[in-house]
């Protein structure tokens, strides 16, 4: 868990200093974060259930940014990546 706590301060730092994000784009981000800080702090069994619908918002975010901001898209996919090894 102590990974995908740093993936996510991470994220939230690539976020910050972000330039030209439409502020729809910025809302799903946080949305994700929210969601995730969320899984953090409930049990496995909510985490799991909620599994699936996150990684893919996080792997639909990652493609929207993929070419215009690729340090966020990497971001995002290490958060993907912790989020696995957790096995959520």
């Amino acid at each position: 868990m102590e990974n995908l706590r740093k993936s996510l301060e991470n994220l939230h730092k690539e976020l910050k200093d972000s330039k030209n994000i439409d502020d729809d784009s910025v809302k799903v981000l946080r949305k994700l974060m929210s969601d995730i800080q969320a899984i953090l702090d409930k049990n496995e069994k909510a985490a799991i259930a909620n599994a699936p619908k996150l990684q893919s918002s996080l792997k639909e975010t990652a493609d929207k940014f993929e070419i215009s901001h690729p340090k966020l898209t990497g971001a995002i996919n290490i958060v993907i990546s912790s989020l696995t090894n957790i096995g959520v």
